[in-house]
């Protein structure tokens, strides 16, 4: 994987503007596997985990972080072990499903070895309501001692404690180290527990195959492939932009790859140097988009249908690709035990530039932090200590269909697509920041719009663009910049 040193990683990079399109419910997580198969988008993307049908997973064991030696045990050598206190752990999605209850198991297991007359109380409350609970008890000086958090304002708001001497963070993988939510100032605020992508495009392999196409790497070849697809009779690509973040979804994937020839035009957009309608990056996408629509290879009513209907034409064989999140081999695994279809293998590819150029986005779903004020700090630090340990994390991130975020934690995934999405992110650039980090929320849905009006069929014409920087122009004064 090789990594940019742009900024800091966006928030889930394009996860968080599609949680954003969504409506940022911050949904509990797990539930974005089956909400994605069940065409509830928002969380879906708001869990940013990917459904993988299934998983099963082996953790690393060398070194003394994977065990319970010096690495997990509390900084004093034990001498706070007699001490009798009551530690809250704060969230918004550790439920009922059973690997959230293996994970709460284990944690308190292993606490319990450190600190045998200490409690782990769990103040979970489900959904968005606990982020905004979560702001008051930080005003108020009531926060539980340790938190998993979304969003790397937490720290910036000095609401969260600087961990960057904790034994764990030496272990973190580069996307890990370069989260975006976990990170500030050069500082390291919280636990990655585990990496998502922003989305790509997935393959049936049997109709590649069929059709002898190898996964494009290049914006021609993947031209090349949905010509050949065309001639079949099936559809190329399936999209369903009535929800308008699979737009934003699909386009900034594919801008990020094109924005490896100029690697600061995000930032000289918001300084004012560059308009979003002059651009000749922002446009190329867009002329992209105005050629596979032109030449068919969208659905018809690639506007008229919303997500979950696309997966159902993928499902069904009608559709040789579509372009989405990682849940997508558990949501395609469940449209096709509910349609009936005939089984098939999907494939991964990332979208690429001209030249062949990839930059995927890499980032944390749930972060996990220590309150700044905890009257607990040592317990907290040895708390969190003991979830970064291959044994109580790895197991996490399998449930969540994450992607490692340290060096020594595999992940092993039952469904191989998942194995080629973690192959791509090893081969891909991973981008510190996405255009949307950088533009309000406005000019975000304007662009959009205009992207709506070329998969219509209406030519894309560069001065559409126009007021998507008129929205810049004027609230530009919503958007703090990514720090450089």
């Amino acid at each position: 994987m090789k990594l940019k040193g742009w900024s800091a990683l966006a928030s889930v990079l394009l996860l968080t503007t599609v949680m954003s399109a969504c409506g940022s419910s911050n949904d509990d997580n797990g539930g974005a596997n089956d909400a994605a198969a069940n065409g509830n988008a928002g969380a879906a993307n708001n869990g940013g985990a990917a459904s993988n049908g299934g998983t099963t997973n082996e953790a690393a064991t060398n070194g003394a972080a994977a065990n319970d030696g010096a690495a997990n045990a509390p900084a004093d050598g034990g001498a706070k072990n007699d001490k009798e206190f009551t530690i809250r752990v704060g969230a918004w999605f550790l439920d009922e499903r059973p690997y959230m209850v293996q994970f709460k198991k284990s944690v308190e297991e292993a606490y319990a070895k450190l600190y045998p007359k200490a409690k782990i109380q769990w103040d979970v409350v489900l959904g968005a309501t606990y982020f905004d609970k979560l702001r008051a008890q930080f005003a108020s000086g009531s926060a539980p001692d340790v938190v998993f958090y979304q969003n790397v304002d937490f720290a910036t708001a000095g609401n969260l404690a600087d961990l960057s001497a904790e034994p764990w963070v030496a272990r973190l993988n580069d996307g890990g180290q370069k989260d975006f939510q976990t990170h500030a100032g050069g500082k390291t605020y919280g636990v990655p527990m585990g990496l998502s992508i922003g989305g790509g495009v997935w393959y049936n392999k049997k109709m590649f195959a069929d059709l002898g196409i190898t996964a494009p790497k290049t914006t021609q070849e993947l031209f090349d492939a949905a010509e050949k697809v065309k001639a079949s009779g099936k559809t190329p690509i399936t999209v369903g932009f009535k929800d308008q973040w699979t737009a934003q979804l699909f386009y900034m994937n594919w801008l990020n790859s094109y924005e490896l020839g100029d690697t600061t035009l995000n930032r000289q957009i918001y300084d004012g140097k560059v308009k979003l309608n002059e651009s000749p990056v922002i446009q190329k996408v867009y002329q992209n988009f105005e050629l596979l629509k032109t030449k068919g290879y969208f659905n018809k009513n690639a506007i008229s249908i919303d997500w979950p209907q696309s997966g159902q034409m993928f499902a069904s064989g009608d559709a040789a690709m579509i372009v989405q999140g990682p849940w997508m081999p558990g949501a395609n695994a469940d449209n096709i035990a509910k349609g009936g279809f005939d089984k098939f293998d999907i494939g991964f590819f990332p979208l690429p530039n001209d030249e062949g150029q990839v930059a995927m986005g890499t980032g944390s779903n749930e972060a996990l932090g220590v309150n700044a004020k905890t009257a607990l700090m040592q317990e907290s630090k040895d708390l969190v200590n003991l979830i970064t340990s291959p044994e109580i994390i790895s197991p996490f991130m399998t449930g969540d269909g994450a992607l490692t975020s340290f060096t020594d934690v595999t992940v092993k995934y039952d469904d191989p697509a998942m194995d080629e999405v973690q192959a791509a992110v090893n081969d891909s650039t991973v981008m510190a920041t996405t255009l949307p980090n950088y533009l309000p929320q406005s000019a975000v849905t304007n662009m959009l719009d205009t992207l709506t009006k070329v998969v219509s069929g209406i030519k894309f014409n560069a001065d559409d663009l126009k007021a998507a920087q008129s929205s810049f122009d004027k609230d530009k004064g919503t958007v703090t910049a990514p720090a450089e």
